[in-house]
């Protein structure tokens, strides 16, 4: 398994250390891990596509960012098409799930509606 794929594994599981989440001018979520590493991602027809932008403390910039403006902007990439595992596809998709849901705080509405169960 690539080291990506269990950095991944780890943000789904830690799912509590996501914060910041934006949506981008170009409809791509950014967010923080663990209050220092900074990604994004977006979903298309091919797959998941996640950003990590070494160099940048906040998103806060970023989000507004389109086209020519990444042109000076450190980043790595990685595409779960291009990892050519179905672990890699399904964690990727997990992960996107996980980032959109903190973005609504569907997290939050989940969790008070489970606290209505009677065990």
């Amino acid at each position: 398994m690539s080291k990506i794929v269990q950095a991944v594994n780890s943000m789904i599981a830690n799912r509590s250390n996501i914060s910041l989440v934006q949506k981008g001018a170009g409809g791509e979520l950014f967010f923080v891990y663990k209050g220092k590493y900074v990604w994004s991602m977006t979903k298309n027809s091919d797959g998941v596509i996640l950003w990590y932008y070494p160099n940048v403390s906040s998103p806060e910039n970023l989000v507004y960012f389109e086209g020519g403006d990444w042109e000076d902007v450190a980043m790595v990439t990685y595409k779960d098409w291009e990892i050519g595992t179905r672990e890699a596809k399904s964690t990727f998709s997990e992960l996107y799930m996980v980032v959109s849901e903190r973005l609504y705080g569907v997290d939050q509405m989940l969790d008070d509606i489970i606290d209505d169960l009677p065990f």
